[in-house]
């Protein structure tokens, strides 16, 4: 066989093979052409043994580390380390994680058969693999630490962006962009639709706030932009970016209820943001209401109220009965005063996207918050991964625009990709940024990825299958609600089950997804989307469950009642007493009758005995009846002498104690 043909099966080029043999035991000679055909075999199993002791010592920290060129010393991770990626990863990302060249990681792609573009998406396993190969110990990284880093990104680009503006000379007041935050049911939403006099909650499905909403108000002739940001603890991902984006934050406490924990989670994101806030205590009109308790509250964790001598403003409020809304915007305004809260409208527009989805009709779509320069009809942007051109803008109340000043949330069509919520809008007339960006334009959600597998990590996908697994296939409306889902879903790990989501994507439930689904046999999630009709009858004749839902906790209790039915059930087990046996009255084959006295606890018929003679457990069986005095009982207690029939092998003897314990079959739950 030629010596080319037997480096493409081992997915290796033919240079490296003929200088990998002479230290495998093969001299078959530095340009041999053919290699005879009964060495093939063991030339196979034995590179592939050398593979495997590699990666065995790669991951104990015994390969020496890559040596690099003085030019990439700076950039190049310390072997072995831990680089942590996602579910799905682009190749040029990936190489920037690990401090290498784009092209050595292209290149070792190649050698495992994977033929890739600096722009296409790897799998977590394939990056696995590929990272290995490289000396690096891949982990999953966590909801929170992807969103943390992409955050981190995010506010680093931002800030480069609006360097040096503070002392622009053409900067003018702007107005403040105010985050509403806190528990679910406090009345967020609620205060909104008082001050737009609008009722947004009825368009939630279960009263809840489900995407973040950007609005425009006025008061005392000024305008005052509101972010409202979701309650529910699936949302936390979305309520930190809002927190980044605002000026200032009112944090609504239920004056009946007080602190809950999603009051205490804004609050420190609030404060280490440095965003000034309002604390508006509402439900006032309630019975059971106690603004001084709030105020108490709030004292201990260290936010004195100005009428207690401190500086946190407070603001009682009844947004039901529309009662003080008009002081608490006045007290917003003031504090954006006090804050002076500046931009330039003359300079390029600068935004971040607070939402973004794709629409049946208009294609991608998102909202952004201008912060800084004015967006105009028929500008051309950039945005993360994509680009486009303002085809339509439109306000809150779905008017349209044909400009957008600082301050303003505005809806925009005409994106050529779909962004991630918290990427930067820049306006731009480069024409060969915006060509390289058009290259790299990320549409919803791509499903294909490159993949590899490798023999090596079978032993863990075995360990894996023996897991009770629940499949899943996400499919969303919007980006957010992707996130909070993936988000909550991390709550849901445990080491006796997996939860796995093979495929998550935007819009309608397609053929694709269920095909994808029967394969993988999983469960479809629609999450605030449709079903395509051809879709729903693939599902039927296929047998492949489509799951909607509109309400996020609901969706998150049938997963968690999906995942509970997979848990094993285990057997619990309770001590009652000890008995002492005093004396033997009958010894059959296989039961016997003993006389004895309670010494602790107490017995129970239709139980469990341990026989025990001294440190020495002899055997088990069943308490089948009890006697006290000469009637039948159900239980005998401490102190009492009973007779009782023993089911088992019949050894007990004198002396001997009989443990007493009841066995329980009980279905398992997730622990919390």
């Amino acid at each position: 066989m030629n010596v080319s043909e037997v480096a493409r099966r081992l997915k290796m080029n033919t240079k490296e093979l003929l200088e990998t043999l002479p230290e495998l035991g093969f001299d078959i000679g530095k340009r041999a052409i053919k290699v005879d055909d009964r060495l093939v075999d063991k030339i196979i199993m034995a590179v592939e043994e050398d593979r495997k002791k590699k990666r065995i010592a790669k991951r104990e920290g015994k390969v020496k580390e890559i040596k690099l060129g003085d030019k990439d010393k700076d950039n190049k991770k310390e072997a072995g380390q831990e680089v942590k990626i996602g579910d799905v990863i682009i190749v040029n990302e990936f190489a920037e994680k690990l401090g290498l060249p784009v092209t050595k990681v292209i290149a070792e792609l190649m050698k495992n058969g994977i033929m890739s573009t600096l722009n296409e998406r790897i799998d977590f396993e394939t990056a696995t693999i590929i990272g290995e190969d490289l000396d690096f110990k891949i982990v999953k990284a966590s909801a929170d630490d992807e969103l943390k880093e992409l955050s981190e990104e995010q506010d680093k680009h931002l800030k480069k962006i609006l360097a040096g503006e503070k002392d622009d000379k053409n900067l003018v007041e702007r107005p403040p962009v105010v985050v509403v935050m806190g528990h679910v049911d406090h009345g967020k939403t609620k205060l909104l639709d008082a001050i737009r006099s609008t009722n947004v909650a009825e368009g939630e499905s279960g009263g809840i706030t489900q995407h973040i909403g950007a609005y425009q108000v006025e008061d005392n002739n000024k305008l005052i932009t509101f972010l409202d940001t979701p309650g529910h603890e699936a949302f936390k991902a979305m309520r930190a970016r809002g927190s980044k984006i605002a000026d200032v934050a009112i944090i609504i406490v239920a004056a009946d209820e007080g602190f809950k924990p999603q009051t205490l989670e804004v609050i420190d994101l609030v404060q280490k943001e440095k965003l000034p806030f309002v604390v508006a205590i509402n439900k006032i009109d309630k019975e059971g209401a106690d603004v001084e308790k709030v105020k108490k509250d709030l004292s201990e964790i260290n936010l004195i109220p100005e009428d207690w001598g401190g500086k946190t403003v407070c603001v009682p409020i009844s947004a039901k009965e529309n009662k003080n809304i008009k002081e608490l915007l006045d007290t917003v305004l003031l504090v954006a005063d006090l804050e002076e809260f500046k931009a330039n409208p003359n300079r390029d527009a600068v935004g971040t996207i607070i939402e973004s989805h794709v629409d049946k009709g208009q294609g991608p779509v998102a909202t952004a918050l201008v912060q800084s320069g004015t967006l105009n009809l028929g500008d051309m942007f950039i945005v993360g991964k994509a680009s486009g051109k303002v085809k339509a803008m439109k306000n809150y109340k779905g008017d349209d625009l044909k400009t957008a000043g600082p301050s303003t949330p505005v809806k925009i069509l005409g994106l050529k990709g779909l962004p991630q919520v918290g990427d930067i809008l820049e306006e731009t007339t480069d024409k060969k940024k915006l060509k390289a960006v058009s290259k790299n334009i990320q549409f919803s959600s791509p499903q294909s990825v490159a993949t590899v597998t490798s023999n090596n990590n079978q032993d863990d996908d075995e360990e894996e299958d023996d897991l009770p697994k629940l499949t899943v296939v996400l499919k969303t409306d919007v980006l957010g609600s992707q996130e909070a889902i993936l988000e909550a879903f991390e709550k849901f790990k445990n080491p006796d089950i997996e939860l796995k989501v093979i495929k998550k994507g935007l819009g309608n439930v397609t053929d694709v997804d269920i095909m994808d689904a029967e394969t993988a046999k999983a469960i479809v999630l629609a999450y605030r989307v449709n079903s395509v009709p051809s879709a729903k009858e693939l599902s039927r004749d296929r047998n492949v469950p489509i799951l909607d839902f509109d309400i996020i906790y609901k969706l998150l209790e049938d997963i968690e009642e999906r995942l509970n039915n997979l848990l094993s059930p285990e057997t619990v087990r309770r001590e009652l007493g000890k008995i002492k046996v005093l004396a033997i009255f009958k010894r059959g084959k296989k039961s016997m009758v003993v006389g004895g006295k309670v010494i602790e606890g107490k017995a129970e018929t239709k139980t469990k005995v341990k026989v025990m003679r001294g440190d020495e457990r002899m055997t088990t069986g069943d308490l089948t009846s009890l006697q006290a005095g000469k009637e039948e009982v159900r239980e005998v207690v401490k102190g009492q002498e009973c007779g009782l029939e023993f089911t088992g092998d019949t050894i007990i003897e004198e002396e001997d104690v009989l443990e007493i314990y009841e066995e329980k079959v009980e279905k398992r739950i997730l622990s919390k």
